[in-house]
């Protein structure tokens, strides 16, 4: 091979979005490290990201424009019973009714954040809830109380905190799928739409679903270690375990953890937290004896704060996607700058070409 099986290290192209700094442990948006982005709301920081500016008429026009019509509604109950959430979210990003008068400031990109704006009732709707009461609520803080009608304000802070630290992440695979698209000059709903069916999988943004299924199946601590060198000793990967990018410690991976002990504390969830614990100790014993150190990444313990938040497993990797979207538009603005279609090489190891047709009783394989 030229280059290394799935492009790990290779650089192809530039960014001054994010900047993920994995042998010291560091991200920042913009220049900006998170632990002071965090401090923020949700709307100012992706706005910044987006732009590299605030306006604090951004958080408002994005909750006025996040109502569902009636267009948007019959559209969502056209998806089948048995869609995942994520297949019904990708495919309501390109039939959502999407004013963009609120949003002209962004040009090209408008569309993609007034379908941005919609995305928390569309994900709310899946989860058999209507919009919260209150219309002076912020972005974040109206998707937890419509989903949760007990929420408390430390949950909406660590949903907050949560969505801030995954709404950028320089070229992982759903953001890169997306310049993909972006580069042959598609519309802006459709890299969004390109950039949320990478997400879905559970090596990426699926990985917090299958984390806490994980714990949810191993059910004690004390099974936990049994289940770890099983995984080690038939080569099973582990979901939220490493990161392409760091070396050390994910730095968001520190909040998602330290929320996750706090929120679950003397609740119903405080052993799926000792289970997922339980889990990260072994895993390190592990990860050392092979001379490979390994730490959970923001997904292994972002499922939990998700799950107490208010949200069923199914739906983890929408609210991640509810995100991500503004960094996924971010990069469509950028790559707009100077544009040039993503179309990479192969080299070809096939079977020696030849003018003559395979015979007809030659295998099913060769098919013309």
């Amino acid at each position: 091979m030229d280059t290394p099986k799935g492009l790990e290290g290779v650089r192809v192209d530039q960014t001054a979005l994010s900047l993920v700094e994995g042998n010291t442990g560091r991200l920042s948006y913009r220049g900006v490290n998170v632990d002071r982005l965090v401090k923020a709301r949700f709307a100012d920081v992706a706005h910044w990201v987006m732009t590299g500016t605030f306006d604090p008429d951004f958080e408002p026009n994005l909750v006025e424009a996040g109502e569902l019509d009636d267009s948007d509604e019959r559209a969502l109950a056209t998806a089948p019973s048995d869609n995942h959430p994520m297949q019904t979210l990708q495919a309501m990003v390109l039939m959502v009714d999407a004013p963009t008068a609120r949003f002209e400031a962004f040009g090209e990109a408008a569309p993609g954040v007034a379908i941005a704006a919609k995305l928390p009732a569309i994900t709310a709707r899946m989860c058999q809830r209507g919009p919260a009461d209150d219309p002076r609520a912020g972005y974040c803080e109206r998707f937890v109380r419509t989903i949760n009608e007990d929420a408390t304000d430390r949950m909406i802070e660590a949903f907050s905190t949560m969505q801030i630290l995954q709404l950028e992440h320089s070229f992982n695979a759903g953001t890169f799928a997306a310049r993909v698209v972006a580069s042959t000059l598609a519309p802006v709903q459709n890299v969004m739409a390109a950039a949320i069916g990478a997400l879905h999988g559970p090596l990426h943004g699926g990985a917090d679903e299958a984390a806490l299924d994980m714990a949810d199946a191993i059910k004690s601590p004390a099974a936990a270690s049994a289940y770890v060198d099983r995984c080690f000793d038939e080569g099973i990967k582990m979901p939220g375990m490493g990161h392409r990018e760091y070396r050390v410690v994910d730095p968001r991976a520190v909040y998602a953890k330290d929320f996750a002990r706090e929120l679950s504390s003397g609740t119903a969830h405080e052993e799926t937290f000792a289970v997922l614990e339980a889990v990260e100790k072994r895993f390190a014993q592990r990860a050392a004896e092979k001379g490979k150190p390994l730490h959970p990444n923001l997904e292994f313990y972002k499922g939990l704060v998700y799950r107490i938040v208010g949200l069923p497993n199914e739906l983890f990797t929408c609210a991640f996607a509810m995100a991500r979207c503004f960094g996924y538009i971010a990069h469509f603005i950028e790559s707009r700058v100077d544009n040039r279609i993503i179309r990479p090489a192969a080299r070809y190891v096939g079977p020696p070409v030849s003018d003559e047709l395979p015979s007809i009783s030659a295998p099913a394989q060769a098919r013309f």
